[in-house]
């Protein structure tokens, strides 16, 4: 089932909506409270950014190129994912307090 070409436009136009301030919340976290935390989690979301705005694209291309090619792209989105997510914790680790333990 092919999706509309207008929902594509807005699927995509949403996201940005969402992810860009909040992008620039973070900027303003960082740069007010100086804590690299703050870094990790602005390279985890634009790493999360990159591969939604991939997986919008696939979705875009899916019904013209092969499966193989949609296979790696996924396969390539995934491995984004992770390494954004080994951000996100790192990030989450060096905010918290320094007299805590994990």
């Amino acid at each position: 089932m092919f999706m509309e070409e207008e929902v594509i436009i807005y699927l995509r136009a949403g996201f940005l909506i969402v992810m860009l301030p909040v992008m620039a919340v973070v900027l303003f976290l960082m740069m007010k409270f100086k804590r690299m935390g703050y870094g990790w989690f602005l390279i985890h979301l634009v790493l999360f950014s990159i591969g939604a705005l991939w997986w919008i694209r696939l979705l875009e291309t899916r019904a013209f190129t092969s499966s193989i090619y949609n296979s790696l792209m996924i396969a390539m989105i995934g491995m984004l994912w992770l390494i954004s997510m080994i951000f996100f914790v790192k990030g989450l680790l060096s905010l918290r307090n320094k007299g805590e333990r994990v």
